[in-house]
């Protein structure tokens, strides 16, 4: 596993604090406390803090550079912090899951794949940003102001992060960062990526005017997944396609109803995509969850069932 953030206190003191506090959420009491290591390079000062937009990629935030990021899904993030500032973090999230999945410890063709040590490789910056192409990824930053922090002690910078805290979270297009979403702090879940990639989703897709008109109406399908000690554990699916809205209801034998309810349906390469836009972050995915298509009069699904069934088209009702 890759090392855990305590034990890299004294290396990364403030990457400590932000991810602390930015990704995995505040404890329940909003008391996080620990220290900032006072700013020694006047260089790095900001003169201007009401600018209504941050640049984050200017090169005075980058003193720290990128590492991989200590989670189940991990992916390159840097962090910067300033007491007039605030606080805030720029992640890579890849645009397809393959591109997410090459930072993942288990990718046996990977980057941790090249290192004996994955704890080690996850903080060679140099390396790490040697194989970033930002064009396969979005870079969305995640940023907490300093009037949600409230210093204890100055000489230790000892601090609280106030009730009612706010993150905002910004997407970068265009040379341009853009509000997406602002969240309270505490509120932020333990799997940041999930997360991201379901505001980066809701946010692309919602302004997207797509027309479902080849494939509306109700489509059906049913596959079987394994053998249990009462008969085969199966899963119907039952699409309801209709003017852009996508709804998907479950039926199931001896398989749990996930992911189940309203779906981004968007047609491309004569297929229609469907990524799910619920609240179930298992179930949030870069790739679409189902792809449909139509051939003449009948319609086909792929991403059904188990493994046997999964990469397969399945006609439907």
């Amino acid at each position: 596993m890759i090392l855990v953030l305590k034990n890299i206190l004294q290396q990364f003191l403030l990457l400590v604090i932000f991810s602390t506090f930015i990704y995995t959420g505040c404890k329940k009491d909003n008391k996080v406390k620990t220290s900032i290591k006072k700013e020694e390079n006047k260089n790095n000062e900001i003169k201007n803090v009401n600018d209504p937009v941050i640049q984050f990629l200017n090169k005075k935030y980058q003193d720290l550079k990128p590492i991989i990021e200590d989670s189940p899904n991990p992916f390159p993030t840097y962090t910067f912090s300033d007491k007039k500032l605030g606080g805030f973090s720029i992640d890579y999230i890849g645009k397809t899951g393959t591109v997410q999945y090459f930072w993942n410890v288990k990718n046996e063709n990977g980057y941790f794949s090249k290192y004996p040590n994955p704890e080690d490789a996850a903080y060679q910056s140099d390396n790490i940003k040697k194989l970033i192409n930002t064009n396969d990824y979005y870079l969305i930053a995640s940023f907490l102001p300093s009037k949600y922090i409230s210093y204890i002690d100055k000489e230790s910078d000892e601090f609280d992060i106030k009730p009612g805290a706010k993150t905002s979270f910004y997407l970068y297009e265009n040379a341009t960062w853009r509000l997406i979403n602002e969240t309270e702090t505490s509120k932020i879940p333990e799997d940041v990526l999930a997360f991201e990639v379901g505001l980066i989703q809701k946010d692309k897709f919602n302004s997207i005017n797509n027309s479902t008109e080849n494939y509306d109406g109700v489509h059906s399908v049913s596959v079987e997944t394994e053998a249990t000690t009462t008969g085969m554990a199966s899963i119907s699916y039952n699409f309801n396609i209709k003017k852009g809205a996508t709804n998907l209801s479950l039926t199931t034998y001896h398989e749990s109803n996930l992911c189940e309810g309203k779906y981004f349906a968007i047609e491309k390469n004569n297929m229609l995509e469907l990524y799910y836009a619920g609240d179930q972050f298992s179930c949030i995915s870069i790739d679409p969850k189902f792809y449909i298509k139509k051939e003449g009069k009948k319609f086909y699904i792929k991403g059904v069932g188990g493994e046997s069934t999964y990469n397969q088209w399945i006609i439907m009702k």
